[in-house]
């Protein structure tokens, strides 16, 4: 998961980190977020190798945001196109929705078009974009906000 997370801080805007991430970090940052947590956590893998992940955390960390959550996925880039994307987000929204989540929100580069189009296509929003929030490769980028509110409240 690491090495996913590490190939788009180097090479894409995707990300808007400029650190890489160990393995000992990545795991840590997985335990932070699974330790006692009513977030679901996926992992899709290809024959023994991990091709994607996604999770829910929190969107904020006031408790009036409790039930608003963000939903945080990355693929492999070999594994783009193939439906994992998909498959994971999707099942992540039901395991969101029977968590008891109210709204999901993803904070997406602005212009990442596979992402954007991925979202839209399970159910997603956009709700708005905050302009030139990150620096990276030398230029400012904008985060779409995109949302999903779920039924059955």
């Amino acid at each position: 998961m690491a090495a996913i997370f590490n190939h788009y801080v180097r090479t894409s805007t995707v990300i808007f980190s400029e650190r890489e991430l160990s393995a000992d970090d990545m795991a840590r940052k997985i335990s932070d977020l699974r330790l006692g947590s009513p977030f679901p956590f996926l992992i899709s893998e290809t024959d023994g190798r991990v091709d994607g992940y996604c999770y829910a955390h929190l969107w904020q960390p006031d408790p009036v945001y409790g039930r608003t959550w963000e939903v945080t996925i990355y693929l492999s880039h070999d594994a783009c196109g193939r439906g994992t994307g998909s498959a994971l987000l999707g099942t992540l929204v039901e395991q969101c929705r029977a968590a008891g989540a109210h709204t999901l929100v993803s904070c997406i580069t602005a212009g990442n078009t596979a992402c954007e189009r991925l979202h839209r296509r399970h159910g997603f929003i956009h709700a708005g974009t905050l302009t030139a929030v990150g620096y990276k490769f030398g230029r400012y980028l904008d985060d779409a906000l995109y949302q999903l509110a779920l039924a059955g409240d």
